[in-house]
This record gives structure tokens, C-alpha cells and sequence, in this order.
């Protein structure tokens, strides 16, 4: 167990024939709930979505954290580059966003970000919200 006080204890194990509900995953957020880049913005710099997972489903490490991996990508480095809690930005140039892993074997990863199309684009300039319009 990984409780202190309890060196054991049963296991529920499922009899054969049995039915086990598995959990679900939970679902593929949408390019509008994560943000998502225009082709235009190859190296992604302008992202400012809420992606942070990288492309092999890594977990990203908070920018402001210094584990599992030392760093010096932090807002006081890189003031514009909309270091934000732990979501996918590419503040130095790199070929498209990425972020550290909180895996300590795997130091950083690209994460997939979505492209915007046209529907995306149309619904933000009728919401008046050109800042994501770069």
C-alpha cells in the first residue's frame, strides 16, 4: 500500500465472466478549448492555448518549477513568451512549441498543436478576439 500505517491488504480481484467497467479517457479536447496556431505561425511562438502535453501524452513540467528538470526558460528570461503554468510555448525559437516533461528520464518534448481553420477563425473575429489572430 502506500499508506505508512498499513503494511497490507486485500486485493479485489474479479472473478472470471465477470464484467469490469474500465475507466474512460477522458476526451480530445478541442482545438477551441486548447488554443491553436495559423499556418502563417510555423514556429508556433504566438501560442498562447492551454496544451500541455506533449505529442508522445507526456505531462509538461510548470515553467516556474525547477524539477524534475533545471532550467533556464522562466518569465524573468523570457518576459513575452507567455510562460504560463505548464502548457506548451516556444520561447526560444525552436521548431514549434514544446515544454519540459515531468518525466525525469525525458527532458522536453514538442507537443502537437493544433492548426486552426477557417470556421476558428471566423468564430474569434465575430467574439471581436483578434489577439489570437497573429
Amino acid at each position: 500500500t502506500t499508506d505508512p500505517d498499513k503494511r497490507w491488504e486485500y486485493c479485489d480481484v474479479a472473478n472470471c465472466g465477470d464484467t469490469i467497467a474500465l475507466p474512460t479517457p477522458p476526451p480530445t479536447p478541442s482545438a477551441e478549448e486548447i488554443g491553436c496556431v495559423y499556418s502563417s505561425d510555423t514556429l508556433q511562438k504566438d501560442y498562447r492555448g492551454s496544451l500541455a502535453v506533449t505529442t508522445s501524452g507526456r505531462t509538461c513540467q510548470r515553467w516556474d518549477s525547477q524539477s524534475p528538470h533545471s532550467h533556464s526558460r522562466t518569465t524573468a528570461n523570457y518576459p513575452d513568451s507567455g510562460l504560463d503554468e505548464n502548457y506548451c510555448r516556444n520561447p526560444d525559437n525552436e521548431d514549434s512549441a514544446w515544454c519540459y516533461t515531468t518525466d525525469p528520464d525525458k527532458r522536453f518534448e514538442y507537443c502537437d498543436v493544433p492548426q486552426c481553420d477557417e470556421t476558428t477563425r471566423k468564430a474569434r473575429q465575430l467574439r471581436g478576439d483578434f489577439s489570437k489572430d497573429k
